[in-house]
């Protein structure tokens, strides 16, 4: 069987750094697994210069979806069970998109939440100049975008070590055995 996980939330949630700490702990357990974050699925451009927003996202989504069919493709044929997505996946129709664009896994999404005093200092730390002022201006809009929509399957509050994050969101994805343990599994209460 193959297992897809979408990791979503809004930018500075954590999703690129939690979905290498689920990765690490499925690769330390021996399941063969693929990490995709799909902002490198669409670094192309200038394109649809001069055209609405909503059509220039429209775009890239479309086009992450597709490369992400393609290299979803190539990991299975090289082993891969599994896959962990992360992307800021808003709406049904998207969620559906990227479902599709992974053949044959069952797919679950899980909304990585914030406080948003933590997510604008991330931002504040990674992010430089005017995109910097941008996300922070839109960071209220998108949680509500995220809230109203309501498509993941579970939430988990990134509030804690990476490890145990991802240890909270492959239990609840139903990936390990909540009693398991070892040197990447945390205690789970």
């Amino acid at each position: 069987m193959y297992r897809g996980l979408l990791l979503s939330g809004v930018a500075g949630v954590g999703k690129t750094t939690i979905s290498t700490a689920i990765g690490r702990t499925l690769g330390a357990a021996g399941k063969v697994t693929a990490l995709v974050d799909t902002d490198a699925l669409a670094q192309f451009g200038p394109a649809l210069e001069g055209k609405p927003q909503v059509e220039r996202r429209a775009f890239y989504d479309r086009m992450k979806c597709v490369n992400l069919s393609s290299v979803w493709t190539n990991y299975k044929a090289f082993g891969a069970h599994f896959i962990v997505v992360a992307g800021g996946i808003d709406s049904l129709t998207l969620r559906e998109q990227y479902a599709t664009s992974l053949t044959g896994c069952e797919v679950k999404l899980c909304r990585l939440v914030a406080p948003t005093a933590t997510v604008r200092q991330r931002l504040h730390n990674r992010e430089e100049g005017a995109r910097t002022e941008r996300l922070l201006a839109t960071l209220t809009r998108q949680e509500a975008q995220f809230d109203a929509a309501a498509i993941e399957d579970f939430f988990v509050i990134n509030d804690r070590s990476a490890t145990e994050v991802a240890w909270e969101i492959l239990v609840k994805a139903g990936w390990v055995d909540p009693l398991e343990s070892g040197p990447t599994a945390p205690q789970v209460g």
